[in-house]
Formats: C-alpha cells, sequence, structure tokens
C-alpha cells in the first residue's frame, strides 16, 4: 500500500533521511522506534507531504507522490490520517465542530451523516458525552482520542501516528493506547511512530528501528526484542526496557 524508496531529506546541517526503503502493506501495524533525531517523525512527515523530500520516491496505492500537484496531494492525503503529539484541535470549536468539519469541507459530505459518524465513532471511544464541550475543557487524553476520532471521520485508508501519547501524563497514556490497539484489531493500516515498547509489542506486525535517519533494522516483535541482530539495537533495548 505504501512504498518509500531510497528516500533522502536534508535539514540544514543534518541529513534527516538517508537512503530510508519501506514497505507497508494493506491491514499492517508499523511501529517506527529509535532514538530521539533518528528520523522517525521526518519519514512520517514525508509519507503524508508535509515535509517535501530531496530524493527517493514515494508510493500510495501505486500512485507515485508529486508534491507540487496540489490535487493530487489534497486526494491522497484523505486516504491518510494523522495523529500529532499535540493534538492540533481547533480550541475554539466543540468537539462535534472539530469532528465534523473536515467530512463537511473537504469530502462535501452531508452534515447529518457526519455528525452520525462522528458520534458513532465518540461512542467507539468513551467520549459521546463530551460531543458538545469545547475542546480546551478536555483533559489531553480526552484531546487524543478526539483527534484520533477526527482523522478516523475523513475515512482513511490508513493511521498515522506521530508519537500520539509522548505529550500525556503517564495516568493518560493508556486510554489513548486501548483506542489504537482496537484500531489495530479491526485491521486498520497504521504506522506508527512510538516509544511505548509494550504497544509495539502487542500490536505491531513489524518493528522498524531507526538511527541517525537509517533504517537499521526491521522484523517481527518476537525477533525485535528476543533476537536482535545489530548491536545499536542491542544497546538500545538495552535502555528502554
Amino acid at each position: 500500500m505504501i512504498k518509500v524508496e531510497k528516500l533522502v531529506k536534508q535539514f540544514p546541517n543534518i541529513l534527516a533521511l538517508n537512503e530510508v526503503s519501506l514497505e507497508i502493506a494493506k491491514n499492517e501495524v508499523v511501529c517506527i522506534v529509535g532514538p530521539s533525531g533518528s528520523g522517525k517523525s521526518t519519514l512520517l512527515r514525508c509519507i503524508n507531504g508535509l515535509d517535501i523530500i530531496d530524493d527517493g520516491t514515494i508510493t500510495i496505492d501505486n500512485e507515485t507522490l508529486d508534491v507540487h500537484d496540489e490535487k493530487q496531494m489534497d486526494r491522497i492525503r484523505t486516504k491518510m490520517g494523522f495523529v500529532f503529539q499535540q493534538f492540533n484541535l481547533f480550541p475554539h470549536m466543540t468537539v462535534i465542530e472539530n469532528l465534523t468539519l473536515g467530512p463537511i469541507e473537504v469530502l462535501k459530505e452531508e452534515k447529518e451523516s457526519a455528525i452520525k459518524r462522528a458520534r458513532e465513532l465518540l461512542t467507539r471511544v468513551g467520549l459521546l458525552e463530551k460531543e458538545n464541550e469545547y475542546v480546551n475543557k478536555l483533559s489531553g487524553g480526552q484531546k487524543q482520542r478526539v483527534a484520533i476520532v477526527r482523522a478516523l471521520c475523513m475515512n482513511p485508508e490508513v493511521m498515522l501516528f506521530d508519537e500520539p501519547t509522548s505529550a500525556l501524563d503517564p495516568e493518560m497514556v493508556k486510554e489513548v493506547l486501548d483506542v489504537m490497539v482496537n484500531l489495530a484489531k479491526n485491521d486498520m493500516t497504521m504506522v506508527v511512530v512510538t516509544h511505548e515498547m509494550n504497544f509495539a509489542k502487542e500490536v505491531a506486525d513489524r518493528i522498524v528501528f531507526m538511527d541517525e535517519g537509517r533504517i537499521l533494522e526491521v522484523s517481527d516483535p518476537e525477533n525485535f526484542f528476543n533476537n536482535p541482530k545489530s548491536e545499536r539495537l542491542k544497546d538500545f533495548l538495552s535502555k528502554v526496557l
């Protein structure tokens, strides 16, 4: 479904991605882990077209991305839900207004249909009673669950998560991870940048280890945690487990 080939992304004074190649199949859950500054979030942002690549190709559903083709990018982005670290919700809107804005404005969905879908998804994440609350009244965990629902309201084919629990207090992490676990169980294609190793162990079909802009190792959770091949991964795991 997603194919990344020899991706290069250069920022001033840093090579963020150094010929990164990766394939993600439909209904697969791939977790990307590694130390800070290893290129994990940059890879996710390049897949979504938020960062413009310097070299290489990204293919979504057999269609090669061209960031200079705005119509193509808008169309392809509707296939991808993106959940950020910092929620990115509109504080001056209620929960239901945040959830229905995209479907109505971008997908041209009827308001009644958009509201119905939003309420169904809010029920799934246990937040239906918050539909008329302003988002600045919500806890961090509630905001992130709303952010996930907002992405799902666009009926994406793949969900991209950029460290969705890193801005949360520890007691709020589980409520967000539970929503993501349920998504994975319902065969949602997911690419998750995370530092939550137990989540990766439980949910991922494959785990990708990145360091200094390169992918050093890719394997299933069993081998990733119990039989790491590279010394760098062994060192990383010794510090985070």
